[in-house]
């Protein structure tokens, strides 16, 4: 029998999945944005594509036109190195991008790398400014061999642990404890992984920050970036419209509230939520396997007995394992929470970006934290004191240069953030933050954040997992 008489596979209606490779990311932005208007497959496409071609295309469709969605698939990975972990905050105030940091809870950091700002070091400020940071280096260090041996005595190795897993632990805890004498301005590195959309209003962001570390960053990512999507960072440069509108915003909140006492010192406050939030997401719910319209299910949803509300709940959440996400319907539900948090928890709050976030700058005007490992070793008095070093500093730098005072701000000092996050992503933050292996300071953060929302919402509160074991940071040394 003939082969004829067997059908051809067709090749060209079969099913692929395959990755780029070898390809420059400009050059796979082009591929994937021409799959709109063009028949051929991908890896057809590329073979017609070349450097100049790309960059031909962004700029008259991405520049020109405007379609910036398409520099979403130029993807690129950069490094940064020796950036104060100031910065880091700065850069990473970006949601849609991944990042990983040196940590200060494993790592011990040198005291020959902080930032000394160059407007600083010009001035007749420079002294201060270096004896301050040289002095929270200096009790850094004379309380890191101490605190280890503090740990040891208070949680000895248990037989079935190996000794180099068991100092491994031991560190952890010192430098959990003794970070909170790092100043603002130690230098450490980041990764990032951004697309070039995201990249171009990262940098953006950065030369039009007041600071000029930030500057400096923004035009060296903008030079790294240019090797690799020369066209799609092209533009990316100072805001005026940025710059501008936090001067003004700047000067209306001083004239406003320059004589005002200040408030609350809670570290967690919920201060606006959805108030309709159970019927919301009962219909968010249902809304998926029906064909009717949202105001319509809701309506009904609002005249049900609660009982059935719960059963539905539950129904939507009961089956979860510890790695499964909850439905994406939990996004519509909004929590918005005011936060103060020493700076050290707040790097790590920091990047559950699936939120809104509106920073206030680093300030000694909250106090500080001081860990209970340091007071019960003894240490109170000295890490006091180095705090004290920290502030007689701040104050005499921020009259001439308030914005780079910041810098010589030790991470034990509080500050104020504002959270906007969805129900969805509350689920993720509090478990993970509120979890006996996380740092002190943001487990209570994640346990206050849960008792706001099961004051308000205890049916949606019981279905997200916290730990509300009770160790707490010492809030001795607040104003």
């Amino acid at each position: 029998m003939s082969n004829d008489t067997y059908p051809q596979e067709d090749t060209k209606n079969k099913r692929r999945i395959y990755t780029l490779e070898g390809l420059t990311p400009e050059v796979k932005a082009v591929c994937f944005a021409k799959c709109s208007r063009s028949p051929e497959s991908f890896d057809e496409i590329a073979k017609e594509l070349t450097e100049e071609k790309s960059s031909e295309f962004h700029e008259k469709w991405v520049v020109g036109y405007g379609h910036s969605s398409v520099a979403e698939h130029a993807i690129i990975s950069i490094a940064l190195e020796n950036i104060s972990i100031l910065a880091t905050k700065v850069v990473e105030d970006n949601r849609l991008a991944s990042y990983t940091e040196k940590s200060t809870r494993y790592q011990v950091f040198d005291k020959n790398r902080y930032l000394k700002p160059e407007r600083i070091m010009k001035s007749d400020l420079k002294d201060i400014y270096e004896r301050a940071g040289d002095y929270l280096f200096q009790v850094y260090e004379a309380l890191s061999e101490p605190m280890m041996e503090f740990i040891k005595k208070k949680d000895p190795k248990k037989p079935d642990m190996g000794e180099k897993m068991y100092n491994s632990i031991c560190k952890a805890k010192v430098c959990d404890n003794v970070r909170y004498l790092l100043p603002a301005s130690t230098q450490t590195n980041l990764g990032m992984t951004i697309n070039a959309r995201n990249l171009d209003w990262a940098i953006t962001k950065l030369m039009s920050h007041p600071l000029e570390e930030m500057q400096e960053i923004g035009t060296e990512l903008k030079e790294v970036a240019s090797k690799v999507t020369p066209t799609l960072e092209k533009f990316a440069d100072k805001n005026p419209y940025l710059m501008e509108t936090d001067k003004e915003l700047a000067h209306l909140s001083s004239w406003l509230f320059n004589n005002e006492p200040a408030g609350s010192n809670l570290p967690v406050k919920l201060v606006d939520y959805d108030k309709d939030a159970e019927n919301k997401l009962v219909s968010a719910l249902l809304y998926r396997n029906s064909n009717l319209p949202y105001s319509q299910i809701k309506s009904k949803i609002e005249k049900i007995p609660n009982a059935i509300k719960t059963a539905i709940i539950d129904e939507a959440l009961k089956r979860r394992n510890p790695f499964d996400r909850p439905l994406r319907e939990l996004e519509h539900i909004y929590y918005t929470f005011d936060t103060l948090m020493d700076y050290g928890a707040f790097r790590d709050v920091q990047r559950h970006r699936m939120a809104t976030q509106t920073n206030q700058k680093v300030t000694i005007e909250h106090g500080f934290s001081i860990p209970d490992d340091i007071i019960e070793a003894g240490y109170e008095t000295g890490f006091k004191n180095a705090m004290a070093v920290a502030e007689e500093a701040y104050h005499k730098i921020y009259k001439q240069f308030p914005d780079e005072a910041q810098y010589i701000i030790p991470l034990a000092f509080r500050k104020r953030t504002l959270f906007t996050w969805n129900l969805r992503e509350l689920h993720h933050f509090i478990p993970l933050r509120s979890g006996k292996k996380g740092h002190i300071s943001y487990r209570r953060i994640a346990q206050e954040c849960w008792r706001e929302i099961e004051r308000v919402h205890p049916l949606l509160a019981k279905y997200i997992r916290v730990d509300l074991s009770d160790e707490t940071v010492s809030t001795a040394g607040s104003k």
